[in-house]
């Protein structure tokens, strides 16, 4: 395994490139170790040559983009990451269709749509992260999930580069899909749907106004840490069990919603992990499977 051909190409680039790089400044939540190495790409041209090189010489990696919806662990991590976000990702707009890098903004997407009469995306006004995480995820609010409007993936895959492939090529349930699991996400297609405009934008500006109260995102959070179990919510349950403002050292719920994973300050992997394995084990007792939403690295 050669990190230096890895250095030496990142360079050639323009990338960005670091060795025991902290990820704390990277993740919306604000805890994080030391990565083994990180490469912030210039472009997705440079992030294709990257990630096939570090493919090549079978380096350990994760691919980071907003950098919500995730926990890190603390220390010296046994592996690198490859920061995929602000690479100068545009959309390319055809009518009710779309293709968009990966990098693009989610709310930003989801207000153009908006404005262009276009359903689809309205329920994510405000939505932190990246179309990318979005769509590994398959992300979801106030009725509308991504996999609705998903028609092709353009995937960077090991030993191919970058490929599109249908979305119905792929498992889509509820918050998951089996796409990170074939490739680096760089772009999709997307197929809208045409609406009353005025419609559209009085369900966005209330999907917003109905987040901003009632979710912490003016805070450092990980947003939510639990799926909704079937035919109920997770932050009634969490709620329910006394865990809304709950804290366990610097980490806590928040007081404004359950589900919701804030760090009060200097909140240590410990502190947030302990707290979430708490909540889901009293869940547990009381016959409820809590699964995570939020993705744990460690």
């Amino acid at each position: 395994m050669s990190l230096e051909r890895i250095r030496r190409l990142s360079e050639e680039l323009g990338c960005v490139f670091a060795q025991r790089e902290p990820l704390s400044p990277h993740v919306t939540l604000g805890i994080g170790g030391r990565a083994l190495f990180y490469v912030k790409p210039a472009s997705w041209s440079a992030a294709e040559r990257v990630l096939m090189a570090l493919w090549e010489e079978d380096l350990p990696f994760r691919v980071l983009g907003g950098g919500s919806n995730l926990l890190v662990a603390d220390g010296d991590l046994p592996f690198g990451v490859v920061h995929l976000r602000r690479l100068g990702g545009t959309v390319r707009w055809a009518g009710t269709k779309a293709e968009a890098d990966a990098d693009v903004p989610l709310p930003a997407l989801a207000a153009e749509s908006v404005r262009r009469g276009l359903a689809g995306l309205e329920g994510m006004g405000g939505v932190p992260g990246t179309l990318g995480g979005a769509v590994v995820m398959n992300a979801g609010a106030f009725g509308n999930e991504v996999s609705r409007i998903l028609k092709e993936v353009g995937l960077i895959e090991r030993g191919r580069g970058l490929t599109w492939r249908p979305a119905s090529e792929f498992t889509l349930g509820y918050r998951r899909t089996d796409i990170a699991g074939r490739g680096v996400l760089a772009a999709c297609r997307l197929g809208f749907f045409h609406e009353d405009a005025a419609a559209l934008l009085a369900r966005f500006e209330e999907a917003k106004a109905r987040r901003n109260a009632t979710q912490p995102w003016k805070e450092a959070t990980a947003g939510s840490v639990f799926k909704n179990p079937p035919g109920d919510h997770a932050g009634r349950v969490l709620e329910a069990l006394g865990f809304k403002g709950r804290r366990w050292g610097d980490a806590g719920f928040s007081s404004l919603h359950a589900n919701f994973l804030v760090n009060c300050g200097g909140a240590s992997f410990e502190d947030a992990w302990g707290l979430c394995e708490e909540a889901r084990r009293a869940a547990e007792g009381y016959g409820i499977e809590l699964e995570y939403e939020m993705e744990v690295w460690r």
